[in-house]
C-alpha cells in the first residue's frame, strides 16, 4: 500500500466530509420523536416506550449482501426497454472503439506530456486495489462517529462493489482476452491472462455510483450551496474514473475499448449494487418495539 501514505488523509478528509451530509433518515430521527400511526393510541401514563423502533434488517448485513448477489445475477435477464437500449449502446460503442483503436492509441501517444502524465499517474490512485477498502474502512470507523447506519451500509457497499466488479472483470479479461498494445494486437477469445477490460479502470468506475447514492443525490429541500456541493463532488468522481482511464491510455496499457468496457462494467456493478439496496429499503422490514411498565414487559413487531 505504497500510495496509502501520501493520500490517506485526503480519504479521511472526503469521508468525513461527505459523513457530515445528513441523509433523509437521519434528518428525521434528529427532528421527530417516534411516529404514531394515525388512530393509534397513545401509550398509558407511566408506561416507557422506546423512541426508536429497532431495525432488524440492517442494510449492511448479509441477508442484504445475498439480496445484492441474486439482484447482480438475475438483473441481466429482466431488462426493460432502456436497458436494452444501454446494452445495444454499449455493444456498438465497443465495435466502434475497436474499428479506430490504433487510431487512438497513437493519438494519445503523440499527444501525451509529462506534466499531465505525472497528473494521471496521481490519480490512477483510484484504480488501486487498495482505495475502495481504505474508503470502506474511513466510512466504518466514522459510523461510531455519526452513530448513522449509513457510514457501515457505505463500507459493505464499497467492498461488495469492489468483489463483484472484480469478478466480471475477471471474467470479462477470460473472454475478451487481448493482449496490452506493447505486446501485440491479436483480439483472442476465452484465453488466459487476458487484458480485454481494464481492471483499474473498472476498480476506479466502481466506486463512484456508491459514494453517488449515499451522500451526493439532491433531495427535495436542498439548498443551492448544498446542491452545487454535491453536484461537484460528483462530478470530481467521476472525472477522476475517467482520468484513470485516460491514465491506462497514455501509459499504453490498454486499448481505447478496454478502458471502455472498464469503465461500463464499475459503473454498472456499483449502480446496480444502489438499486438493490434502493430497492430492499422501501419494502417492508421487520421492526420491534419494546414498551415495559409495573409488572409488565411488551415487545411489538412491526412488518
Amino acid at each position: 500500500m505504497k500510495f496509502a501514505a501520501p493520500y490517506l488523509h485526503l480519504l479521511f478528509i472526503l469521508l468525513l466530509g461527505l459523513s457530515a451530509i445528513p441523509s433523509p433518515a437521519r434528518a428525521v430521527e434528529a427532528t421527530s420523536e417516534t411516529p404514531q400511526n394515525p388512530g393509534e393510541a397513545s401509550p398509558p401514563s407511566g408506561i416507557y416506550v422506546a423512541p426508536q423502533p429497532l431495525d432488524l434488517a440492517h442494510p449492511y448485513g448479509f441477508k442484504q449482501i445475498g439480496l445484492d448477489a441474486r439482484y447482480l445475477v438475475t438483473r441481466p435477464a429482466h431488462l426493460d426497454r432502456n436497458g436494452i437500449l444501454k446494452v445495444a449502446l454499449t455493444v456498438g460503442t465497443t465495435g466502434i472503439l475497436y474499428l479506430y483503436r490504433e487510431e487512438i492509441r497513437n493519438w494519445v501517444q503523440v499527444h501525451n506530456d509529462p506534466e499531465r502524465e505525472e497528473f494521471v499517474n496521481q490519480v490512477r490512485v483510484m484504480g488501486k486495489g487498495a482505495f475502495a477498502p481504505t474508503l470502506a474502512l474511513i466510512a466504518y470507523g466514522s459510523s461510531f462517529v455519526t452513530k448513522n447506519p449509513r457510514e457501515k451500509e457505505t463500507a459493505v457497499l464499497l467492498l461488495e462493489s469492489m468483489g463483484f466488479t472484480g469478478i466480471a472483470t475477471g471474467v470479462g479479461q477470460a473472454v475478451l482476452a487481448t493482449p496490452r498494445p506493447e505486446d501485440g494486437d491479436e483480439i483472442d477469445f476465452f484465453a488466459r491472462r487476458g487484458h480485454g477490460v481494464s481492471g483499474d479502470a473498472a476498480l476506479a468506475a466502481c466506486v463512484v455510483p456508491i459514494l453517488s447514492r449515499q451522500y451526493l443525490t439532491i433531495h427535495e429541500g436542498d439548498g443551492p450551496g448544498l446542491r452545487f456541493g454535491k453536484m461537484s463532488g460528483a462530478a470530481l468522481l467521476y472525472a477522476g474514473a475517467f482520468l484513470t482511464g485516460y491514465q491506462r491510455l497514455a501509459d499504453d496499457k490498454h486499448w481505447a475499448p478496454d478502458v471502455f468496457l472498464g469503465l461500463v462494467t464499475g459503473f454498472a456493478v456499483g449502480q446496480m449494487l444502489s438499486d438493490s439496496h434502493e430497492k430492499s429499503s422501501m419494502e417492508p422490514s421487520l421492526h420491534v418495539q419494546f414498551s415495559a411498565g409495573p409488572g409488565t414487559f411488551q415487545a411489538r413487531f412491526t412488518f
